[in-house]
């Protein structure tokens, strides 16, 4: 089996805004579990789940987890609340190149 992707989004809710988000990538471990407790590590306590309804279906599917943690300004001293959304993925995104000829 292989490893687990990952996509992260960074948002800082105290200012309620979007502060970044990482490509899609590999992570260390083809296991959901380890991988979630090395979230927490990293991006602190999880306070929910991503969902999405693909394909038209009236269930939604979890594709992730959010976390949230207090963290601190790189330029201050002062501290916002960062959530950090995860979104697990199978590989890597298909990009395909379309061209639009005049």
């Amino acid at each position: 089996m292989c490893n687990i992707y990952i996509q992260e989004s960074f948002v800082n809710e105290t200012q309620n805004c979007r502060c970044g988000e990482t490509d899609v990538y590999e992570t260390f471990t083809d296991n959901k579990k380890e991988l979630f407790k090395h979230l927490q590590k990293e991006h602190g306590a999880c306070i929910g789940k991503v969902f999405v309804n693909e394909n038209d279906t009236k269930t939604p599917i979890q594709i992730g987890w959010v976390f949230q943690k207090k963290c601190k300004y790189e330029d201050c001293n002062e501290y916002y609340i960062q959530s950090t959304w995860v979104t697990l993925h199978e590989s890597e995104p298909i990009k395909t190149i379309k061209y639009n000829y005049l």
